[in-house]
């Protein structure tokens, strides 16, 4: 703790060493190239990097292939990047130039080939002193990606001022500011295309040679993606008419009243954006941002939550929750920042699942880190939303219905098609699909009716406007598939073993539960349903992964239940977290070996309550084939206990766990009597879950309670 108190002193200049080391051979390689002749004295040309890089090598998160980061160096005119370290260093492309213009203006930090997080634009002036206001990165935002304003010949004769652009005929004979060149739709001032496209001194194999180009200016600058305009800004504290355009990459500026070796140069974007994300973020001691959603808008579930962290989270691990105003966790969930390192800060993103209410309610997204000395809860942001009840989302209801054939067809949903969409008025209840013999409310029913495609075949999707969704096929109505699961939940983020509850009408009939990897793999168990207490079949079982299945990594997965004949009966779309995602953590789980405790080690999702994690695992029994066994009532023995009541369901569950002054209260369902008595079980029982909680160590005493009392409970 004390050296990462140490780490946190220096945070507001993350990664910011006098003089640092280039990170890379690679990158000193690409600064030597035109930078080192400038450093000394051969040059005639303007810094395109700067003196040198101004961080240490980091390992920013970047998501690609099997990757999660990157090494890039920060440099005052730009970023080099070693996106694919296995790739070609002799390749010119082996290290890149970050598109840090383009992310600036856009207000997004990229962290993967397509996969960004959201920032609000940078208010970082582009040209001129650092505090000389206008314009600045955000202030672009209307200007970029616009439609042209010149073509060949040409003048830039416009001024940029924040009421907009205005006429400017002082520069219009100016022979530095005639268009020669267009590119990307924009036509580029004669000033930049020469200074991008010209000749210098280079340093290459170790000598200094003349290199035509100096640089290949689509590597270095990038595209230009605005008209250039002319500006007024304080230069060296003197006002100064200045020509501005932003390039993907970077953004020129020419300056007439500059010596001419330095009338065009490269702004200073690396250290912009570098301040942008690790510096201004956290700007009056702000712990954490949250950049998505935005305050006050209405939400719906999936729900993505993205924003930036300054490197305070133990392991770099933060929950993310989502509260009604009335204090209700409508979902939580634990996620990674893509932290460079500890004590440095990082973007996160990740997706909530929620049941929306039936009307749009106040809420609150909140960002919740733990102590990892007394588990103590800490809220470093949060955010206001309103919380959207069930309406006429259409989006919402298409995600549902391909959520629901991928986990029919074992098609993902990327690759179903949309055929149709259609706002529909039912004359009933039915939807327009009735089933035979069913009376329905007579009443008009605003809803949708979807048709999508999988593997050629159309698939016809009806919904109303309060979340009902049947698939209509033959005329008749088939429920969602995923409705006779109770486990594993919509949009369940799992490790393995899998724990399955599902009520089936089949019982005393084996079926296989099975469960679909995106890499192929299949895992696959049979199971006999037990007779529930309604008379129904009930599936109450965990699917573990064969010795011979290896190592699986967190992906995408289809979990599936078929009887004898392979009828589908019941299947949903889930992610399996593998044993080394930073998002899962070990537990102790305590079981029986004859008459000793022996313990097993799991991994599980990581969350806000990790002792009733631990519980939950517990009450679903130990692994099987070691020669394990718990005291604790199975579903078997709940079902055929001579005492049962008629109030009881098919297995143990836990109520609640209350840690409070290191006292763990854990409230168990009433189904924990089926026991059948004798000093030894009670005796295994108590063991089992206390040893389990007193893991932890914000627990101290563990008191077992039954449907909310702990008087007379577990008594021989």
């Amino acid at each position: 703790m004390i050296v990462r108190s140490m780490l946190l002193l220096a945070l507001l200049l993350p990664l910011a060493t006098p003089n640092p080391a280039f990170a890379s051979p690679a990158f000193r390689r690409v600064w030597e190239r035109t930078d080192y002749p400038v450093q000394q004295g051969r040059g005639a040309h303007a810094w395109i990097w700067g003196p040198g890089p101004f961080t240490a090598g980091i390992q920013e998160g970047f998501l690609r292939d099997a990757q999660t980061s990157r090494l890039v160096q920060y440099f005052d005119k730009g970023r080099m990047e070693i996106n694919d370290p296995s790739g070609d260093p002799r390749n010119p492309w082996f290290v890149t130039s970050g598109l840090l213009t383009r992310d600036m203006i856009d207000g997004r930090v990229q962290i993967g080939n397509n996969d960004f997080v959201a920032l609000p634009p940078a208010t970082i002036p582009v040209a001129g002193d650092p505090g000389g206001g206008f314009p600045t990165y955000a202030d672009l935002g209307p200007y970029v990606r616009a439609q042209p304003r010149y073509g060949p010949g040409d003048a830039v004769a416009e001024r940029l001022t924040p009421q907009g652009r205005v006429p400017a005929p002082e520069f219009a004979n100016l022979a530095a500011t005639r268009i020669v060149q267009v590119v990307n739709g924009y036509g580029v001032p004669r000033a930049f295309w020469e200074f991008l496209t010209g000749s210098g001194t280079a340093y290459r194999d170790g000598r200094f040679v003349q290199a035509t180009p100096l640089f290949d200016w689509l590597y270095i600058a990038g595209y230009p993606i605005a008209d250039a305009f002319w500006v007024r800004v304080p230069v060296a504290g003197v006002p100064r008419d200045v020509m501005v355009q932003p390039f993907e990459r970077r953004v020129l500026t020419y300056n007439p009243a500059n010596p001419s070796r330095f009338q065009v140069e490269m702004g200073n974007v690396g250290r912009h954006y570098h301040r942008w994300v690790y510096e201004l973020p956290f700007a009056g001691g702000q712990q954490a941002l949250i950049t998505a959603p935005a305050p006050n808008s209405v939400v719906g579930s999936p729900l993505v939550v993205q924003g930036f962290e300054r490197g305070i989270a133990f392991e770099a691990a933060i929950g993310v929750r989502l509260r009604t105003a009335a204090g209700q966790v409508l979902a939580s969930t634990y996620t990674m920042v893509w932290q460079p390192d500890i004590g440095i800060p990082g973007p996160f993103s990740t997706t909530l699942v929620f049941s929306e209410p039936d009307t749009t309610t106040p809420g609150t997204v909140e960002i919740v880190v733990e102590s990892p000395a007394d588990g103590a809860e800490q809220i470093i942001a949060s955010q206001p939303v309103r919380i959207g009840g069930v309406d006429n989302d259409l989006a919402r209801v298409v995600a549902l219905a391909r959520e629901d054939l991928a986990a029919r067809t074992g098609i993902w949903p990327e690759r179903i098609g949309i055929r149709s969409t259609e706002d529909v008025v039912w004359p009933d209840g039915s939807l327009g699909c009735p089933a035979p013999g069913q009376g329905y409310i007579q009443v008009l029913t605003p809803g949708f009716q979807i048709v999508l495609e999988a593997a050629g075949q159309p698939y016809d999707y009806r919904a109303d406007r309060r979340g009902a969704l049947l698939l209509c096929q033959d005329r008749r109505p088939l429920a969602p598939i995923g409705a006779p699961l109770s486990l594993p939940a919509r949009g369940a983020v799992s490790t393995l073993p899998l724990h399955v509850e599902a009520r089936l009408e089949q019982r005393g009939e084996p079926v296989t539960l099975r469960l679909a990897l995106e890499n192929g793999q299949t895992l696959s168990v049979t199971v006999t349903p037990l007779t529930g207490p309604d008379g129904a079949g009930l599936l109450l079982s965990s699917l573990w992964p064969p010795p011979e299945a290896g190592r699986i990594n967190t992906q995408r997965a289809i979990v599936q239940i078929r009887d004898r004949r392979e009828r589908l009966l019941a299947g949903r779309l889930v992610t399996i977290l593998g044993p080394d995602d930073p998002l899962t953590r070990p537990v102790d789980l305590y079981w029986l070996a004859g008459e000793q405790l022996r313990v097993e080690q799991r991994r599980v999702p990581r969350t806000l309550q990790i002792g009733a994690a631990a519980l939950e695992q517990l009450l679903w029994g130990p692994p099987p084939g070691l020669g394990l066994s718990t005291a604790i009532p199975t579903p078997a023995e709940v079902l055929s206990y001579p005492g049962r009541q008629p109030s009881w369901g098919a297995r143990v569950r836990l109520r609640s766990l209350v840690i409070r002054d290191g006292v763990a209260t854990a409230d168990f369902s009433a189904e924990l009597r089926a026991y059948g008595g004798g000093a030894a079980r009670v005796g295994a029982i108590r063991q089992q879950i206390e040893r389990t909680l007193r893991q932890f160590p914000t627990v101290r005493e563990v008191r077992i309670a039954i449907e909310g009392q702990t008087e007379g409970v577990l008594e021989p």
